[in-house]
């Protein structure tokens, strides 16, 4: 498998600039107002706008006395009519690309068959029920983004809905381009529901007389940083006011698109092992910088397992505060010609893992053997909120470890609490016989005191004068 230039295709940039909403909109516009022009000199009937003393002489209906007299409906009490307006727009489907066109490719196959189930007709019928239905809307539904242009024109929504939603799913699918005629494919061993390679849909680029770079190009952690870079503050004219004629920014920070975002999936679709190179150094100023230390769960899906992924992984652990929970599973998802097929296995390849991340700084104030890149800068962030519920008594529980609930399975509601050990992050069960070897280091009556609390407990943590030979083991 050759492996994939990283790039921003200029054909598709420009496509996206072209149909950008609002210049799609005039356009659409534009062709409207000429169609009814050209209808009216048809009929012999001037385009031109009446004179204001035309409009006057001319007898004025109202509503009220067009309104046919009829029996009145029966009233049905305020309380109700929200509660079946909520159940009209509450979807039992995530909403993919809202307020945007959705490419069939990009779908799942039961996506294209079931509707979202919404009475959207509720918000036209009166200024009450557009009002609280918009509510409804926004608030009562969850999200899919599967193009970064999705995700940045959601800034349409008011700021007042947008600042409800605590999470949302990203399912970044990579495109591949080339300027020769070659099969590219993902091996089987992508995963085990695969029974044979699956041939990549490449589109096809001239070989153009230029010094840009040719051959097999990918659209991968390129989009990856588009998608988290449309998470920024979007642009807010409001907080532009005039002053002495020139135009006065406020300089009060700007809210994110999401500001109230707590949990992120981020589902990776045709990243195959081998095919990209390092992500590019702007994902780590937007996942450790712009964005970093904001969210209490990040979830991934089709990472790949070499260097680039595992990369990729520690950088997107970056958004997450201290003690946030990082989960990595295996693909969901492989995307075909015509659209997306769903992956699902109950092997122990298919297995997640997952990991708390900076989870002793909260406790002793530095990193311990902490790998997970961070930065601080003088700012305090509040590491991410305890899980409500009561843990289970473990024998092992002490300063060094830390529950957390965790779903069983990805796509299910079911969650149960796993102890995990601070300085390394992964599962107490994985790492215990390595936490407690210096446990019996000397006699018992040496027992090893822990460095960090001065408690004698299983896997005390060890002086720093130790600490090497914790490193040798």
């Amino acid at each position: 498998m050759s492996i994939a230039w990283e790039c921003r295709d200029q054909a598709d940039q420009a496509e996206i600039y072209y149909n950008q909403p609002l210049r799609a909109k005039v356009r659409r516009l534009e062709d409207e107002n000429l169609n009814l022009k050209r209808l009216l000199r048809e009929n012999g009937i001037a385009w031109q706008g009446r004179s204001k003393s035309a409009h006057m002489s001319n007898g004025r209906v109202t509503r009220s006395s067009s309104r046919i007299k009829c029996r009145p409906l029966p009233h049905i009490p305020v309380e109700i009519q929200l509660r079946i307006l909520s159940f009209a727009l509450t979807s039992p489907h995530p909403i993919v690309d809202p307020l945007c066109k959705v490419k069939p490719e990009h779908l799942l196959v039961r996506e294209k068959v079931k509707s979202y189930q919404i009475a959207i007709h509720f918000l036209a019928t009166c200024k009450a029920y557009h009002v609280e239905g918009t509510k409804f809307l926004w608030t009562n539904n969850s999200f899919v983004f599967t193009t970064p242009e999705a995700l940045r024109n959601f800034a349409e929504v008011s700021l007042d809905y947008r600042q409800n939603i605590k999470d949302v799913n990203f399912r970044i699918i990579a495109k591949f381009y080339d300027d020769e005629e070659r099969i590219h494919k993902i091996s089987r061993r992508h995963h085990p529901d695969l029974k044979k390679a699956i041939p990549l849909t490449v589109h096809k680029r001239p070989k153009e007389n230029t010094l840009a770079r040719r051959g097999f190009r990918a659209y991968g952690w390129y989009q990856l940083a588009d998608f988290l870079a449309a998470l920024l503050p979007p642009f807010d004219p409001s907080r532009i006011f005039p002053n002495n004629g020139l135009s006065v920014k406020d300089l009060t920070p700007l809210p994110k698109l999401l500001p109230a975002l707590e949990k992120l999936r981020i589902d990776f679709v045709n990243f195959g092992e081998d095919m990209f190179n390092s992500p590019p150094a702007q994902l780590h100023e937007l996942a450790s910088h712009q964005l970093g230390c904001t969210l209490n769960e990040v979830i991934l899906t089709g990472l790949p397992s070499d260097e680039s992924g595992l990369r990729a992984s520690g950088e997107l652990a970056g958004l997450l505060k201290d003690e946030g929970l990082l989960i990595d599973h295996a693909p969901t998802m492989v995307a075909l010609k015509n659209g997306i097929r769903s992956l699902g296995c109950d092997a122990i390849e298919c297995n997640y893992s997952s990991k708390v991340v900076r989870a002793m700084r909260t406790v002793a104030g530095h990193h311990h053997h902490d790998d997970v890149h961070a930065h601080s800068f003088g700012v305090d962030f509040p590491p991410a909120p305890k899980d409500e519920g009561e843990p289970p008594y473990s024998f092992y529980h002490s300063c060094r470890t830390i529950w957390k609930k965790v779903p069983v399975r990805l796509d299910s509601d079911e969650v149960k609490w796993e102890l995990f050990d601070r300085m390394s992050g992964l599962s107490w069960d994985d790492v215990e016989e390595e936490a407690t070897m210096l446990d019996f280091f000397g006699d018992d009556d040496d027992a090893l005191v822990c460095d960090n609390c001065g408690e004698i407990h299983p896997g005390a943590i060890p002086p720093v004068e130790l600490l090497d030979l914790y490193d040798d083991f």
